[in-house]
């Protein structure tokens, strides 16, 4: 896997192409926003975490890693409200 050998940058290009293919994917986008994470690059994180969001709002997973990416910007009213 991508992740896991910390090729970071193909895995958001295999995201990507998914979610081109198939923009509905909430999979693609909730990993995506992981690996953005992984990369301190929060806030675009945060937006992929937000479209997984709106595809699947009830997948807590998505909302915890939403919320550790707006702690890891000292955004911590946005963590506990959202």
């Amino acid at each position: 896997m991508l992740l896991n050998s910390e090729r970071y940058e193909q895995a958001i290009a295999a995201y990507d192409k998914a979610i081109a293919l198939k923009p509905n994917f909430a999979l693609a986008w909730h990993s995506k926003g992981y690996v953005l994470g992984e990369l301190q690059r929060y806030e675009e994180a945060i937006a992929s975490y937000d479209k997984a969001i709106a595809l699947k709002p009830d997948d807590a997973n998505i909302w915890f890693n939403r919320g550790n990416n707006l702690i890891y910007l000292q955004r911590y009213e946005a963590a506990l409200t959202s």
